[in-house]
């Protein structure tokens, strides 16, 4: 059945706005979710019956001729989408005598010229989309969109290479904190080793029994001896390590390119000061010292 519109609802149609109209005409025409994916084909509908509607009020059509052109479009996309072309052509042909008694000579060519330019035009794209049914394809996959983060206020931005120069300094120094904790780590182990053999140098050398003889006791002296220095070989060495990966990577902060904006780059004082030796205060002599220097040059001339 054809759809059949009256004067007002064209009225309403033709004064609201694009998106606005064709809701009210989807409403006229109990259909809802034109924007939903599943009902594309009702959207097409709606939009096809709109532009022929509009086309007739922009061209001066009266409102009954508007109506009757509606009318029209709806009955010749139901009727003719299981036809080929040559059907379709005789049956607008058999539809458009009727039609022209109401359009009248002025305004039948020019609304036939609007359908041989739209619809037989694209007919074979109308009969597809109302003939074939559509795969719905609805994604399953949760995707999860991860928001930019927050850019913060133009007050606090920096220069480009100021903050290159952070980024390096500050990879630096996270690479400098990773390093300190593995070399601890390292030296804990070492120290644990040589700990644990000192022990049991000590642990074998108190269970021998006596008397001892001098050549025993110059051995176990050798074994004392040598449990300690072999520590202290050891803590030596994991403090030449640390001084030598420091000394690397503050080579590695000051050869930065530093940028002008950041004034001098900090220096580190590798050597300790040498202390100054302050210049000892003499006391301010006494006038009593100063009169008796002067009384005893005085009776040494006159004993001259």
């Amino acid at each position: 059945m054809a759809v059949t519109l009256s004067d007002l609802v064209v009225k309403s149609i033709s004064n609201l706005p694009k998106n606005e109209g064709k809701a009210f005409l989807a409403s006229q025409l109990k259909l809802t979710c034109l924007e939903d994916d599943d009902n594309l084909r009702n959207a097409i509908y709606v939009d096809f019956l709109y532009d022929n509607l509009m086309f007739a009020v922009e061209k001066g059509f009266t409102w009954r001729q508007v109506c009757t052109v509606v009318t029209f479009c709806d009955g010749i996309l139901k009727d003719s989408k299981d036809k080929d072309i040559t059907d379709a052509l005789q049956f607008l042909k058999l539809q458009s005598f009727e039609l022209a008694d109401v359009l009248g000579q002025r305004n039948f060519p020019i609304y036939t010229d609007f359908v041989f330019q739209t619809y037989l035009r694209h007919f074979k794209l109308f009969k597809y989309v109302f003939t074939q049914e559509r795969d719905i394809l609805k994604p399953t996959v949760s995707l999860r969109v991860e928001t930019p983060a927050d850019p913060g206020s133009m007050k606090q931005s920096k220069p480009e290479l100021v903050w290159e120069y952070e980024k390096q300094y500050e990879s630096i120094q996270r690479e400098e904190a990773e390093h300190a904790n593995k070399r601890l780590e390292e030296k804990a182990k070492t120290l644990e080793t040589a700990e644990k053999q000192a022990k049991e140098r000590l642990e074998k050398i108190s269970g021998v029994q006596e008397p001892l003889s001098k050549e025993k006791v110059g051995e176990l002296i050798q074994e004392i001896i040598g449990s300690y220095s072999s520590l202290v070989v050891e803590k030596v060495k994991c403090n030449i390590a640390d001084v030598q990966e420091d000394l690397e990577f503050k080579l590695a902060r000051t050869s930065l390119p530093r940028p002008q904006a950041l004034g001098p780059p900090p220096r580190f004082n590798l050597k300790p000061k040498t202390p100054v030796p302050t210049p000892k205060k003499t006391p301010p002599k006494s006038p009593k010292s100063e009169r008796k220097k002067s009384g005893n040059s005085r009776s040494k001339s006159r004993n001259k």
